[in-house]
């Protein structure tokens, strides 16, 4: 198996719709099991991808996927520490020195992704770039069918007795899967990758937070010496157009940039959410499809694979024991999330500088509120807490 081959009679086992850490991360544990699996991606890993921060313990994460020696080969960047301006005006620092699985990486996302996608091919999944899924509904023996397309043009429909839904924070399949999620802000992040106009000389690798009265930015030295820099904050309309006001408050990341080339500035949802169901005895999900977590508990990739292969785990099992696994990976992600927020209440418990700020008042409310399932999704960029 690995190459695409659809046109052939496509029967799977589990059918992964996403490609990124998390279905990667599925998919390998799945095929290294003996299961038949395809992983059904939209891109080719040829454009920038946000989230380039790995924390040293992800070394165990790529290591049980076999991929760590392929990974320090790859091109990717150690990091020694973070510095924070964050409770107080000037920065102070968490170095990895100490840590016992080394540093910490600053990733280049697309070869990072790329690599994933190839290993899960070389473990004998069928992996298929370029591929969206268009239509996908139960078939009356319990499975699933797929209708997908690659560069526009329709494949053969392919069935699969399991599907798990590695869509990430858009809910690609949820009308189909009848799921609903539990929205706890609606944070956004206006991210900008930029360029030097001459060489650096001995930049300062460690990533950078700097907390603001209107929110917090961050900014990081990739591999390819290009500077990426997000200002995260609440969703409100005009944001983009006050990039460079709100970049003149943090004086830390501003010296940073200066004199740099700034690229096309995007604007992501980074809200925090849970998905209820998170899975069935015929689906679950894996990763931000899951539970979306705050930048700010640095997260991300991490649990992307953590969650990944535990999904992996789970499916992994006889199908006599799968929904029980199944629920207990479900129950755990419930677990991982309340111990989260409860993490991400206490950082921005510890930032008090701007108590009349909507930004920093809404994150101090204890306990947090969800808003209302009614609201629409950050990206809409809607005022608000």
């Amino acid at each position: 198996m690995g190459r695409c081959t659809l046109e052939m009679t496509p029967e799977f086992d589990v059918a992964i719709v996403g490609g990124g850490p998390a279905g990667c991360a599925a998919g390998i544990v799945l095929a290294h099991a003996g299961r038949r699996v395809v992983i059904l991606e939209r891109s080719t890993y040829s454009t920038a991808r946000v989230g380039e921060t790995l924390p040293p313990d992800v070394r165990l994460l790529l290591q049980r996927l076999g991929v760590w020696s392929r990974f320090c080969g790859g091109g990717h960047a150690p990091t020694p520490g973070v510095a924070a301006a964050w409770g107080q005006t000037e920065p102070y620092t968490n170095d990895f020195i100490v840590n016992p699985y080394g540093p910490g990486w600053r990733i280049d996302r697309m070869r990072f992704d790329d690599m994933l996608a190839t290993a899960a091919a070389e473990a004998g999944a069928v992996v298929c770039r370029r591929t969206k899924v268009r239509r996908c509904y139960r078939e009356a023996s319990g499975g699933w069918r797929l209708g997908a397309s690659r560069d526009g043009q329709p494949l053969r429909p392919l069935s699969s007795a399991f599907l798990i839904d590695a869509t990430g924070r858009t809910p690609t399949l949820w009308r189909h899967l009848g799921a609903r999620r539990i929205v706890h802000d609606r944070l956004v992040g206006l991210v900008r990758f930029m360029a030097p106009a001459s060489a650096v000389d001995s930049p300062d690798l460690r990533a950078l937070v700097e907390a603001t009265e209107h929110g917090w930015w961050y900014s990081a030295w990739l591999p390819d010496r290009r500077l990426v820099v997000a200002l995260h904050t609440d969703a409100v309309p005009g944001l983009r157009a006050q990039w460079l006001t709100h970049l003149a408050s943090a004086p830390h990341t501003s010296a940073r940039t200066a004199g740099m080339r700034p690229e096309q500035l995007r604007v992501l949802p980074a809200n925090s959410q849970l998905r209820r169901p998170i899975g069935t005895r015929t689906w679950l999900a894996v990763g931000d499809a899951a539970a979306a977590h705050d930048p700010i508990t640095g997260l991300g990739v991490y649990w992307a694979l953590k969650s990944g292969i535990a999904a992996g785990d789970a499916l992994a099992t006889p199908t006599s024991d799968r929904a029980s696994e199944i629920e207990a990976y479900a129950q755990a992600v419930h677990e991982q999330f309340e111990l989260y927020l409860t993490q991400r209440a206490i950082y921005y418990q510890a930032e008090q500088r701007w108590p009349d700020s909507p930004f920093w008042k809404c994150r101090h409310a204890d306990p947090p509120r969800p808003l209302p399932a009614a609201q629409p999704p950050a990206s809409r960029l809607q005022a608000g807490c």
